[in-house]
């Protein structure tokens, strides 16, 4: 085996560091470190980050911290994971690794730091990451929990977007309320609404003709099929309200999924293959970091015009 070789799989394994009852400071300087072992050990790799990625800790869910791994392989980004546990301290562990992206096997080097704090640390999260931001980048939220509190206000403030999803949160009210308060405040991306996509372009395309837009003039009102306890179905349906300045009813489906289907002005609109509500992924949010989601905030103005039939 080669001396690159050798490297190449040295950094595959990734460059290690682990401390407890230390600071973001002491994180810094030892991502530092690895990082220009990294440049030392290979200059055949990249670093091609676009973006400071934050995973806030999900109190509902263990396995939270290990969110977002996959996106990394499309979005090369200095991921920093937030885990809370219970003891007074910080303790933390970076890891600075070789992926391999696109068909032609390039090789990025990407950055990953675990912070486990407490409730108490983890409510200044801004001033937690603030050492480690990677400048010059735009910094992602990632919210993936509900019930969010203050860890999630407090990185909204520091995020250049944040990213949550309403369908997570077993109370459609708190997530539409959460929704609310940050998304109406700070850029945002809701996994709820971008499951809805499909549907709004099907919806779209069946007024496309003159015929369909004259029948609009004449609408009372909409019909949306599906779980009234969805987000997704209520962003839909409020979505519509707004296009079609309609009011609009959200009746309980088959429980086959968020929606299922869509009446406006007589015209009726089915799902498609599949079910048009299954994307909206984290991945698709990163995608769309530079470009503001188009309706969604005046959907969520436009809820009061949403009746809903339990």
């Amino acid at each position: 085996m080669t001396r690159a070789m050798s490297t190449t799989k040295e950094l595959e394994a990734g460059l290690h560091w682990k401390a407890s009852d230390t600071s973001t400071d002491v994180v810094a300087d030892s991502l530092g470190r690895l990082l220009r072992k990294a440049d030392h050990l290979s200059g055949d790799h990249v670093s091609l980050r676009t973006m400071n990625l934050i995973v806030a800790p999900d109190r509902h869910r263990a396995t939270a911290h290990r969110a977002g791994t996959r996106e990394t392989a499309l979005h090369p980004a200095r991921m920093i994971r937030l885990i809370e546990h219970k003891e007074d301290r910080l303790d933390a562990e970076v890891r600075v690794r070789l992926i391999e992206v696109g068909d032609a096997g390039m090789h990025v080097l990407v950055e990953d730091i675990n912070i486990h704090a407490n409730t108490s640390r983890l409510a200044h999260a801004r001033s937690l990451v603030a050492p480690l931001l990677a400048r010059g980048l735009p910094t992602v939220a990632w919210l993936p929990g509900y019930d969010h509190g203050e860890v999630a206000l407090s990185l909204s403030e520091t995020a250049h977007v944040t990213v949550f999803d309403s369908d997570r949160d077993p109370d459609p009210a708190r997530a539409i309320t959460f929704a609310h308060d940050v998304a109406l405040k700070h850029p945002s991306r809701d996994l709820a609404w971008l499951r809805t996509l499909e549907w709004r372009r099907r919806i779209s395309a069946g007024f496309q003709s003159e015929q369909a837009l004259g029948t609009l003039a004449f609408a009372p009102s909409g019909d949306v099929v599906g779980d009234v306890h969805s987000p997704s179905a209520m962003l839909l349906a409020a979505w519509i309200a707004v296009r079609a300045d309609v009011n609009v009813t959200l009746r309980p489906g088959a429980g086959h999924a968020p929606v299922e289907g869509v009446s406006v002005a007589g015209i009726t609109i089915s799902p498609g293959s599949g079910d048009p509500c299954s994307s909206g992924q984290l991945q698709e949010a990163l995608d769309t970091v530079y470009a503001a989601p188009l309706g969604y905030e005046d959907s969520l103005q436009a809820l009061d015009r949403v009746a809903i039939v339990a």
